[in-house]
């Protein structure tokens, strides 16, 4: 049995301390938030992520997971493995905040006693492995010791709302690593967890850490690419799924995170854009497309509420208005950078009523803007008290209501930022219904359209 310690019981280290427990090791993880401690003491977790607590409370009572309040303690048991799993916010400048980084480092460097892998799981710039081993470096000397360790990279790649089986099933596991010593530990580490010796991808720590941005700034580019194109396809009288689907069947291209909407949110991609374009500025290598990506996921949300306002005009402002949805992807109550967030901030500018339902994030968004929008039970609350509905998060319990069902809206209208229903059916429904770049058109418009080529034509303009 591992002794493993993980530092940090946020999202990224309890998933990970979880699984590795699972899996037979004895995982001893630091917190030093006293009542986040008992909670998970108690077998509570702080997040939603389907499934975690149970793994947790398993483990718990099988007593190969354990809670402590310092590194000075968890380090007492002499782990072989320690795992940096703590947060890396955004600074004003979009850099990522290592202070958490450092002080888990200077920390191990005060108590570690005999050789330990120090492995960095969150998502830090190139270069921080390096430095994290010169403050243990550093620490070791003022104790006049001479301790052999290594650092290495292995970042994350979960999905909020479906973590455990990104983490005990993963499309790859990735580890930069200096020594030999360090990628043997590790591969004994994910040994029960991949099937096949492709999974495993051993790089240099300095490709390990940048590929993590890469892979973020890539998925974020496709959201932002195809958010871009469906303002385009509204424009031109496209459908923006059905150019999707043309694409997605290139196989160079792919399916994935090619569904417009909104645009992207969370803790991970508008964190990592920010710290990929401030790396390039440090390196005097600019990343205009990944800051490109980002000021088209901006202009997304501001495009979506001008569709709202130039509809409704000041009458807007006599509206009660009903929100579906507000984290930032479903299977999560994380409203970190959501869309929902802006979405609601620039309604509030027009001093409207909003009445919002999301089946496990309210409270966040309550933490954010009080009393200054009412929450309800239920979604259809939220239908039988609104004028007209705004969708933002694409949870399964909407995707089961039926387009008459809406007909209780006072006004019938919806604005959909997730392109959940058909619009076909909507329009049959007598829903006025506004989604993102899918253009069905009514008869009346399609006589229009017809109208005018036959006008363009007599012109000699066509």
């Amino acid at each position: 049995m591992n002794k493993i310690v993980v530092v940090g019981a946020g999202y990224v280290g309890l998933v990970t301390g979880a699984c590795l427990a699972q899996k037979g090791n004895f995982v001893v993880i630091v917190e030093n938030n006293a009542k986040k401690i008992q909670m998970l003491i108690d077998g509570q977790i702080p997040f939603y992520e389907p499934g975690l607590d149970i793994v947790v409370q398993e483990n718990i009572k099988n007593k190969r997971i354990n809670f402590v309040s310092s590194l000075e303690i968890a380090l007492s048991e002499n782990p072989e493995i320690i795992f940096s799993c703590v947060g890396t916010p955004s600074l004003p400048d979009g850099s990522a905040d290592l202070s958490y980084v450092w002080q888990v480092a200077v920390e191990i460097g005060k108590y570690m006693t005999d050789y330990c892998l120090i492995i960095n799981k969150s998502t830090v710039p190139v270069g921080t492995a390096q430095k994290v081993k010169k403050i243990i470096k550093m620490q070791l000397t003022q104790r006049a010791l001479n301790l052999n360790f290594d650092v290495a990279s292995n970042p994350e790649f979960l999905k909020e709302g479906d973590a455990l089986n990104d983490f005990l099933n993963p499309d790859r596991v990735v580890v930069g690593v200096q020594t030999k010593l360090a990628e043997d530990i590790l591969r004994k580490i994910y040994q029960p967890i991949i099937q096949n010796e492709e999974q495993f991808l051993v790089t240099s720590i300095e490709s390990a850490e940048l590929a993590k941005y890469a892979s973020n700034a890539m998925l974020a580019t496709k959201i932002s690419f195809i958010n871009q194109m469906a303002v385009l396809a509204e424009k031109v009288g496209a459908d923006i799924s059905e150019v999707r689907l043309v694409m997605a069947k290139d196989k160079r291209i792919g399916s994935y995170f090619l569904n417009a909407g909104v645009g992207y949110g969370g803790s991970c991609f508008p964190k990592d854009i920010r710290a990929l374009v401030a790396t390039g500025l440090e390196y005097e290598s600019p990343m205009t497309l990944a800051a490109e990506v980002e000021k088209i996921n901006n202009d997304q949300r501001n495009w979506f509420l001008q569709k709202i306002f130039d509809y409704f005009g000041y009458s807007i402002l006599s509206k009660n208005i009903g929100i579906w949805g507000l984290a930032f992807k479903p299977e999560t109550d994380d409203t970190r950078c959501a869309p929902a967030i802006d979405i609601i901030q620039g309604l509030l500018e027009r001093q409207v009523n909003i009445l919002a339902y999301d089946p496990v994030a309210s409270e966040n968004i309550e933490n954010l803007f009080d009393n200054k929008i009412s929450y309800a039970k239920t979604a259809r609350e939220v239908l039988i008290k609104s004028d007209f509905l705004i969708i933002l998060t694409e949870w399964k319990e909407f995707l089961a209501y039926k387009p008459e069902d809406f007909n209780i809206l006072k006004d019938r209208v919806i604005f959909d930022g997730r392109n959940c229903f058909n619009p076909e059916k909507m329009l049959e429904a007598g829903i006025k219904y506004f989604d993102v770049g899918r253009c069905v058109k009514t008869p009346q418009q399609m006589q229009k359209f017809f109208d005018d080529v036959n006008e363009d034509i007599q012109t000699n303009q066509i």
